[in-house]
């Protein structure tokens, strides 16, 4: 298991690209960001170039407009429009 100390920023995106298949990268909470909970757009931009699929498994938050839930699905692909799903 790999760990950035941030969320989003160089250090992050540079272990994420270090990655091998079957490897898996734990990044710092995103909670310490004040864009996450205001839903910021670019905040969610940032946080989407981490990863190449996005599922919403927050039940218990999936109701807010955080950028993390509400916001950075505009940035993955549709079901019917992903060819890796």
């Amino acid at each position: 298991m790999l760990f950035a100390n941030d969320c989003v920023g160089e250090q992050a995106y540079l272990t994420a690209d270090m990655m091998r298949e079957g490897e898996v990268l734990l990044l710092e909470n995103l909670r310490f960001y004040k864009e996450e909970e205001k839903g910021d757009e670019a905040f969610a931009e940032k946080l989407s170039k981490l990863g190449d699929v996005y599922v919403n498994d927050a039940f218990g938050t999936a109701h807010r407009a955080h950028a993390s839930t509400a916001v950075i699905a505009k940035f993955f692909p549709s079901e019917k429009e992903c060819s890796a799903c």
